[in-house]
């Protein structure tokens, strides 16, 4: 195993509405979403040949794709595909669905899944890096989330993460309660800086983010990040690049 090695990450929500054609748009608020969700994907350095740009010399080694679920667990990537049949939409994408024994991702997974591939450049070429896909148990502690990090962290040089999850986006407005929304203020503030320190330390919350961006701080270990906030209206969810120094 490497020592703790993520060089990138991007941090997105997970509407269904990401994937086009799945929603309706009239004023083109969900397009703006899914061009920021995209630009963060893009930014992370995936080797990708058979494209317009080729792979640079820092391109990740490895790309991890982390999501919520009600369980743990680890899925094959030459097995998995994305599914929107569990949210009652008929929807699916990738080569795992002609596996023998095909493994269905959950909503956050099947997402991120999506963004990885469409985000490669001209939407073109093959991914060349290794593709570890993770769900974590939305109650999962916050110590088992970082231990979950900074495993998958170490299992190349460089390292880029996808993370999916949501903050108060995703609550009910009648449950928002000042509690929820004060943790949620502070899971952003946390994101937007990358202060690893203070997500490691971040208490249970509801909120679906919370497992993955906790997953991400123990990914991250003592390493700083440069970060950039992409435009996330209408979901009022972040959408987030960090970038290692």
């Amino acid at each position: 195993m490497c020592a703790l090695a993520l060089t990138a990450a991007a941090l997105c929500p997970h509407p269904i509405a990401l994937v086009p054609g799945l929603s309706a748009d009239p004023d083109g608020r969900w397009a703006s979403l899914r061009t920021a969700c995209l630009d963060a994907a893009a930014l992370l350095g995936i080797p990708v040949i058979g494209g317009p740009q080729a792979p640079g010399p820092d391109a990740a080694q490895l790309v991890v794709i982390v999501g919520g679920d009600h369980v743990t667990r680890s899925f094959d990537p030459s097995r998995a595909y994305s599914s929107l049949l569990g949210a009652g939409v008929w929807w699916t994408s990738g080569w795992g669905q002609a596996a023998e024994d095909p493994q269905p991702l959950p909503l956050s997974l099947s997402l991120g899944y999506w963004l990885l591939t469409a985000s490669r450049p001209g939407n073109a070429g093959m991914i060349t890096c290794d593709i570890a896909i993770e769900a974590v148990n939305f109650d999962a502690a916050p110590q088992e989330c970082i231990t979950l990090g900074a495993d998958l962290a170490a299992r190349a040089e460089r390292v880029a993460f996808i993370v999916m999850g949501e903050g108060i986006a995703c609550v009910p407005p009648a449950r928002r309660t000042a509690d929820l929304m004060q943790s949620d203020n502070a899971f952003r503030s946390d994101l937007e800086r990358a202060d690893t320190d203070s997500l490691r330390q971040q208490g249970y919350t509801t909120m679906t983010g919370r497992a993955p961006w906790q997953v991400l701080a123990g990914a991250a270990g003592a390493a700083v990040f440069d970060t950039r906030t992409h435009e996330s209206k209408p979901h009022n969810a972040p959408v987030i690049s960090w970038r290692r120094r």
